[in-house]
């Protein structure tokens, strides 16, 4: 039910009428058919109550009030076709006397509470009124199986049989649209021009691989791109077989199975579908009773740009809040009676870790890692001497500095395993070996001379985590306490970089997917240094899923592939001009031979979210002021009290609002943050 507030968007009458201070309040409650169709209307002067709206969870709202009513002929509350009864679905509208010098056409200023079903009801009567108390809850109560929604039996949603043109029967799949509609529908009963559904498409781009068994070319020729299988000397890419290449529009589809069991309910449904979507999905009743279902609107704005691993630097990690509007300032109004503020200190982290588990071409399974940290970057510009040998555990070649000393004879009596020494009067370099016996000696463990083994490099550091891994070099051999990263570069840097030629390997630059290790530092010029290790010490954060099955991605080229020649062929061209979006026309024998792409799920990507998360307090905070009944939750205000540090921008999270005459309402949110 919807009703015409003509001073709805009045904000200064609102305010006037927010402020006032009113003796008498009253709330006003019609009955509804199941169409919200309004049949009967009561109204009663409010003697205590409160509504609760919770942003956080689907049932939004729920109200309790206790009224008095001079008419008595609603008081069988047990009779069903009372007002208040079991179920009884009903509209809610708090009053307040006007006193201003507007709107005087209207005694009482009405304001909808929102669309209730009726869950408890308790009566009582003393000399010439019947007071009613009433517990109520929006109508997610008929979803959920408090009041309704209940899936009496097994049931699949994700796809049914159904006959074609032909009479025979088939598989169809539905979109993930038409999964909503027809769940909260069918078994929540809800009228279908009730639903509203944003921010899911019936069509998507679905990523596309190449499975071809030879190489596919891009290439361009002005504005016109083409993609063959015929050699090309000079293409501005080359996909090989499983590389992303493009994308298709295709119905959204629930592409895993979907099936209610019995006793289940229909927010058991959606709970999965939001699960499906990525989770940053919501679904609730509006106060006129309309079922949505939507895209959280945080406003975060996720930027991906092009991977060069060799020169990443801090933008490529951060997530932008949209500068959105505020939807209502408290900041300078004097209604608040007080204020309090929670930053939640164990949220903040600076060093992060997300390993994962990469499948080579091979079949292999090998381990993969994301090192971040919010740290000093060490200075370049250091020469080290150093040779270089090939550890034979691993068979990487890795640098090597020896513990050097003025004479042989100046050498520990028992060398150690795996360190090399160096006598500085004649430069030579031994190793602690055992040694086979001779005719003039016997076996035994002794310094051997391995001078003409080696050659020396004189390596000047020009990137950041060479030196890092050279100063661990230069300690380890000496038993010194090398720096915290020297540990996971002593085996992962020498193959991510050539440190003979100082730049990164050609393989790992060209498909970062290659990529088994990164190390990462943001620095402390940036707004989020004053959480760095230096500042506070270390924090750590550390995931560790096979979801995450590559460091990085590569770029998939945002074009929509159509199949040349086919009959709707000229339809999906048009739809792709209508959309604004770039597309290529491929030959049949091209289209074939692509598959279902996307596969690739990058430590790098959670790192994003992990430092968005966890670089800010999570300030929670509460204010206590003069009721509004206007407000909505998830939506950003503006609050400012010095003396509690409050100020800047929130997203309110839910909001607890008596209902009785001269008492405050409680507000709780949660600070946006700008930009990391």
């Amino acid at each position: 039910m919807e009703r015409n507030y003509p001073y709805w968007n009045d904000k200064e009458f609102l305010y006037q009428i927010d402020t006032l201070q009113v003796t008498e309040e009253y709330v006003r409650v019609t009955a509804l058919t199941w169409k919200d169709e309004p049949i009967q209307e009561v109204q009663g002067l409010i003697t205590d109550g409160s509504l609760t709206i919770n942003g956080e969870s689907s049932m939004r709202r729920a109200v309790n009030f206790s009224a008095a009513f001079e008419d008595n002929s609603f008081s069988q509350i047990t009779d069903v076709n009372n007002i208040f009864s079991i179920n009884k679905r009903v509209y809610l509208e708090k009053g307040i006397v006007n006193t201003t010098d507007k709107y005087t056409q209207y005694p009482i200023i009405w304001q909808p509470l929102g669309e209730y079903i009726i869950i408890n009801c308790s009566i009582s009567h003393d000399v010439g009124n019947v007071s009613v108390s009433v517990q109520a809850q929006d109508k997610m109560c008929l979803l959920n199986g408090t009041c309704g929604g209940t899936i009496p039996a097994s049931t699949q949603f994700d796809s049914y049989d159904t006959l074609d043109a032909n009479g025979d029967w088939v598989l169809t799949q539905p979109t993930v649209n038409q999964i909503i509609r027809e769940v909260v529908n069918h078994f929540g009963g809800e009228q279908l021009g009730k639903i509203i559904i944003n921010d899911v498409d019936t069509k998507i781009k679905a990523v596309m691989r190449w499975l071809g068994t030879t190489p596919l070319y891009l290439t361009h020729s002005g504005e016109d791109y083409n993609l063959t299988t015929e050699y090309q000397n000079n293409p501005d890419k080359t996909y090989n077989y499983g590389d992303d290449v493009g994308y298709i529009y295709t119905d959204y589809i629930y592409n895993k199975e979907l099936i209610g069991n019995a006793g289940d309910n229909v927010c058991t449904i959606l709970d999965q579908i939001v699960s499906y979507l990525g989770g940053n999905y919501e679904y609730f009743y509006d106060v006129w009773g309309n079922f949505i279902f939507q895209e959280k609107k945080n406003y975060v704005n996720i930027s991906h740009a092009t991977i060069e691993i060799e020169n990443l630097s801090n933008d490529d990690y951060k997530y932008d809040m949209l500068n959105g509007k505020r939807a209502f300032d408290f900041s300078d109004l004097p209604i608040f009676t007080s204020f309090s503020n929670n930053p939640q200190y164990a949220n903040i982290k600076n060093d992060y870790v997300v390993w994962g588990m990469r499948k080579t071409p091979e079949g292999l399974n090998l381990p993969i890692r994301y090192h971040l940290a919010i740290d000093e970057k060490p200075k370049t510009g250091n020469t080290y001497k150093v040779f270089f040998y090939v550890d034979p555990d691993d068979g990487i070649e890795k640098a090597m500095m020896p513990v050097q000393y003025a004479t042989k004879s100046d050498f520990p009596t028992q060398g150690a395993a795996g360190v090399y020494y160096e006598d500085l009067s004649n430069e030579k370099v031994y190793v602690w070996k055992w040694v086979v016996a001779t005719p003039s000696t016997n076996s035994k463990y002794d310094y051997v001379d391995i001078t003409n083994q080696i050659e020396w490099e004189e390596i000047t550091t020009t990137d950041w985590r060479s030196e890092l891994y050279l100063q661990g070099v230069a300690a380890e051999p000496l038993g010194l306490k090398s720096n915290f990263y020297y540990t996971e570069l002593a085996n992962e840097w020498p193959k991510l970089y050539d440190l003979h030629t100082g730049t990164w390997r050609e393989e790992y630059t060209t498909d970062p997917r290659n990529v088994d290790y990164f190390l990462d530092f943001i620095d402390e010029s940036t707004t989020v240094g004053k959480f760095s290790v230096n500042n506070i010490g270390r924090r750590s954060i550390i995931e560790n899923s096979d979801d995450f099955n590559c460091v990085f991605e590569n770029e998939i080229q945002d074009f929509v592939l159509i199949e040349a020649g086919r009959d709707d062929t000229d339809a999906k061209r048009k739809e792709c001009e209508d959309r604004n979006q770039k597309y290529i026309q491929v030959a049949s024998n091209i289209f074939k031979g692509l598959g279902l792409g996307g596969i690739y799920n990058s430590c790098f990507n959670e790192i994003k979210m992990l430092l968005y998360e966890k670089t800010g307090y999570n300030e929670s905070i509460s204010m206590n002021c003069l009721p509004i009944y206007h407000l909505e939750p998830n939506i950003r205000i503006g609050a400012k009290d010095i003396a509690s540090n409050i100020y800047g921008d929130y997203m309110l999270n839910s909001m607890n609002i008596p209902l009785r005459a001269g008492g405050t309402m409680s507000i709780n949110a949660t600070r946006v943050t700008e930009k990391l």
